[in-house]
Protein backbone atom coordinates (compact mmCIF):
# COMPACT_ATOMS: atom_id res chain seq x y z
CA UNK A 1 0.00 0.00 0.00
CA UNK A 2 1.34 3.83 -1.04
CA UNK A 3 2.43 5.46 2.42
CA UNK A 4 2.30 8.89 2.06
CA UNK A 5 3.76 11.50 4.85
CA UNK A 6 2.15 12.18 7.77
CA UNK A 7 1.25 15.94 6.85
CA UNK A 8 -0.97 14.96 3.94
CA UNK A 9 -3.49 13.47 6.12
CA UNK A 10 -2.93 16.31 9.04
CA UNK A 11 -1.22 18.87 8.01
CA UNK A 12 -0.05 19.78 11.37
CA UNK A 13 2.60 17.22 11.38
CA UNK A 14 5.29 18.94 9.52
CA UNK A 15 8.70 17.69 9.67
CA UNK A 16 9.34 20.34 11.92
CA UNK A 17 6.85 18.98 14.50
CA UNK A 18 7.41 15.43 14.16
CA UNK A 19 11.34 15.30 14.38
CA UNK A 20 10.56 17.84 17.25
CA UNK A 21 9.15 14.69 19.45
CA UNK A 22 11.32 12.38 17.40
CA UNK A 23 14.87 14.23 18.85
CA UNK A 24 13.71 14.30 22.29
CA UNK A 25 13.13 10.14 22.16
CA UNK A 26 15.95 10.17 20.77
CA UNK A 27 18.37 12.12 22.76
CA UNK A 28 16.54 10.23 25.60
CA UNK A 29 17.68 6.43 24.47
CA UNK A 30 21.31 8.18 24.23
CA UNK A 31 21.11 9.36 27.98
CA UNK A 32 19.60 6.37 29.20
CA UNK A 33 22.10 3.89 27.86
CA UNK A 34 24.88 6.04 28.68
CA UNK A 35 23.57 6.06 32.73
CA UNK A 36 22.42 2.52 32.98
CA UNK A 37 25.67 0.86 31.36
CA UNK A 38 27.16 -1.73 34.12
CA UNK A 39 27.05 -5.07 34.67
CA UNK A 40 23.90 -4.35 37.10
CA UNK A 41 21.62 -2.89 34.37
CA UNK A 42 19.35 -4.92 32.34
CA UNK A 43 17.47 -4.63 28.72
CA UNK A 44 14.59 -4.29 31.32
CA UNK A 45 15.81 -1.90 33.21
CA UNK A 46 16.79 0.17 30.36
CA UNK A 47 13.67 -0.60 28.28
CA UNK A 48 11.14 1.27 31.45
CA UNK A 49 13.72 3.73 31.95
CA UNK A 50 13.08 5.17 28.46
CA UNK A 51 9.46 4.82 28.38
CA UNK A 52 9.29 6.80 32.05
CA UNK A 53 11.66 9.34 31.13
CA UNK A 54 9.84 9.49 27.85
CA UNK A 55 6.42 10.01 29.03
CA UNK A 56 7.76 12.30 31.78
CA UNK A 57 9.36 14.41 28.98
CA UNK A 58 6.38 14.83 26.72
CA UNK A 59 3.92 15.38 29.58
CA UNK A 60 5.74 18.10 30.92
CA UNK A 61 6.51 19.48 27.13
CA UNK A 62 2.96 19.61 26.67
CA UNK A 63 1.85 21.04 30.15
CA UNK A 64 3.93 24.08 30.11
CA UNK A 65 3.38 24.41 26.00
CA UNK A 66 6.79 24.51 24.71
CA UNK A 67 5.89 22.35 21.70
CA UNK A 68 6.46 24.17 18.37
CA UNK A 69 1.97 23.16 17.70
CA UNK A 70 -1.07 23.09 19.94
CA UNK A 71 -0.90 19.19 21.62
CA UNK A 72 -3.81 18.11 23.51
CA UNK A 73 -3.39 15.55 26.24
CA UNK A 74 -5.48 12.70 25.76
CA UNK A 75 -4.89 10.39 28.42
CA UNK A 76 -2.14 11.00 30.82
CA UNK A 77 -1.87 7.62 32.76
CA UNK A 78 0.86 4.79 30.80
CA UNK A 79 -1.49 4.02 27.79
CA UNK A 80 0.00 8.29 27.32
CA UNK A 81 -2.16 9.18 24.37
CA UNK A 82 -1.70 12.99 22.81
CA UNK A 83 -3.28 14.74 19.70
CA UNK A 84 -2.39 16.82 17.79
CA UNK A 85 -4.96 18.01 15.12
CA UNK A 86 -6.99 15.00 14.82
CA UNK A 87 -3.99 12.42 14.93
CA UNK A 88 -4.24 10.19 18.54
CA UNK A 89 -0.91 9.61 19.07
CA UNK A 90 1.17 6.86 21.37
CA UNK A 91 4.90 6.18 21.63
CA UNK A 92 6.84 2.98 21.99
CA UNK A 93 9.67 1.07 21.64
CA UNK A 94 9.79 -1.91 19.00
CA UNK A 95 11.20 -2.99 15.85
CA UNK A 96 9.03 -1.11 12.76
CA UNK A 97 10.29 -3.57 10.32
CA UNK A 98 9.64 -6.94 12.48
CA UNK A 99 7.18 -5.88 15.50
CA UNK A 100 6.99 -7.76 18.71
CA UNK A 101 3.72 -6.10 19.75
CA UNK A 102 2.09 -6.72 17.49
CA UNK A 103 -1.07 -7.44 19.92
CA UNK A 104 -0.76 -3.97 21.23
CA UNK A 105 -2.09 -2.45 17.57
CA UNK A 106 -4.55 -5.29 17.57
CA UNK A 107 -6.10 -4.44 20.14
CA UNK A 108 -6.86 -1.16 18.45
CA UNK A 109 -8.20 -2.57 15.55
CA UNK A 110 -10.96 -4.47 17.29
CA UNK A 111 -11.56 -1.43 19.98
CA UNK A 112 -12.12 0.72 16.47
CA UNK A 113 -14.01 -2.00 14.27
CA UNK A 114 -17.10 -0.50 14.81
CA UNK A 115 -16.37 2.15 12.14
CA UNK A 116 -16.61 2.49 8.93
CA UNK A 117 -13.24 0.61 7.35
CA UNK A 118 -11.03 3.11 5.16
CA UNK A 119 -8.38 1.58 4.14
CA UNK A 120 -6.88 4.81 2.75
CA UNK A 121 -7.15 7.34 6.06
CA UNK A 122 -5.07 6.50 9.09
CA UNK A 123 -6.95 6.25 12.66
CA UNK A 124 -4.20 5.49 14.89
CA UNK A 125 -0.66 6.92 14.76
CA UNK A 126 2.91 5.93 16.60
CA UNK A 127 6.29 7.02 17.23
CA UNK A 128 8.15 3.40 17.53
CA UNK A 129 11.76 3.68 18.81
CA UNK A 130 14.10 1.42 17.19
CA UNK A 131 17.30 0.51 18.91
CA UNK A 132 20.42 -0.09 16.58
CA UNK A 133 20.59 -3.48 15.19
CA UNK A 134 24.42 -3.77 13.90
CA UNK A 135 27.32 -2.25 15.74
CA UNK A 136 27.52 0.15 12.93
CA UNK A 137 23.14 0.97 13.18
CA UNK A 138 21.93 4.23 14.54
CA UNK A 139 18.63 4.48 16.56
CA UNK A 140 15.82 5.43 14.87
CA UNK A 141 12.47 6.33 15.60
CA UNK A 142 9.59 5.68 12.65
CA UNK A 143 6.47 8.34 12.79
CA UNK A 144 3.76 5.95 11.49
CA UNK A 145 -0.14 6.21 10.83
CA UNK A 146 -1.88 2.92 10.33
CA UNK A 147 -5.57 2.41 8.92
CA UNK A 148 -8.17 0.00 10.71
CA UNK A 149 -6.61 -3.36 8.32
CA UNK A 150 -3.01 -2.39 10.54
CA UNK A 151 -1.55 -1.40 7.44
CA UNK A 152 1.25 1.64 7.79
CA UNK A 153 -0.32 4.64 5.04
CA UNK A 154 1.41 7.49 6.58
CA UNK A 155 5.31 7.31 6.97
CA UNK A 156 8.16 9.44 8.29
CA UNK A 157 11.41 8.69 10.05
CA UNK A 158 13.89 10.27 11.75
CA UNK A 159 17.31 9.28 9.60
CA UNK A 160 17.50 12.80 8.00
CA UNK A 161 17.79 14.22 11.39
CA UNK A 162 20.18 12.09 12.92
CA UNK A 163 22.91 14.18 13.02
CA UNK A 164 20.97 17.69 14.02
CA UNK A 165 19.57 18.91 16.96
CA UNK A 166 15.78 20.34 16.52
CA UNK A 167 15.58 20.74 20.32
CA UNK A 168 14.44 24.64 20.38
CA UNK A 169 16.51 26.85 22.80
CA UNK A 170 16.08 30.52 23.82
CA UNK A 171 18.53 32.10 22.25
CA UNK A 172 20.58 34.34 24.54
CA UNK A 173 20.45 38.51 23.43
CA UNK A 174 23.18 39.75 22.53
CA UNK A 175 23.74 43.40 24.14
CA UNK A 176 24.64 46.01 22.33
CA UNK A 177 28.41 47.26 22.09
CA UNK A 178 30.20 49.99 23.73
CA UNK A 179 33.49 51.53 22.60
CA UNK A 180 35.93 51.67 25.49
CA UNK A 181 38.81 53.26 25.12
CA UNK A 182 42.37 52.19 26.00
CA UNK A 183 43.04 50.73 29.30
CA UNK A 184 45.16 52.77 31.63
CA UNK A 185 48.02 51.25 32.59
CA UNK A 186 50.69 52.16 35.87
CA UNK A 187 54.17 52.77 34.29
CA UNK A 188 56.17 49.90 36.05
CA UNK A 189 59.31 52.02 35.69
CA UNK A 190 57.97 54.91 37.42
CA UNK A 191 58.61 55.30 41.04
CA UNK A 192 55.47 56.51 42.94
CA UNK A 193 56.93 55.64 46.62
CA UNK A 194 59.01 59.07 45.32
CA UNK A 195 56.33 60.97 42.99
CA UNK A 196 52.00 60.96 44.52
CA UNK A 197 51.33 62.59 41.24
CA UNK A 198 51.75 59.46 39.01
CA UNK A 199 50.85 59.60 35.75
CA UNK A 200 49.16 56.80 33.78
CA UNK A 201 50.49 55.08 30.63
CA UNK A 202 47.23 54.93 27.89
CA UNK A 203 48.47 52.02 25.94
Amino acid sequence: MERHHPSYFEPQLTDEVVSFFAQHMLNIYTDILDVLSTEDDSNYGRGTSIFDRTRNRFLNLIMKRQCPVDVHLVDGSLKFIFQIGNANIRFLKDDFDNPKKKKYLMQQLQSMSLFPLDDQQPQFWRFILNEPKTLDDEPIVVFAGYNLANEVVAYWDSSSITDLNYIHLVEPETPNSVELGSPLVEDPDHDSDKDDDSEAVNN
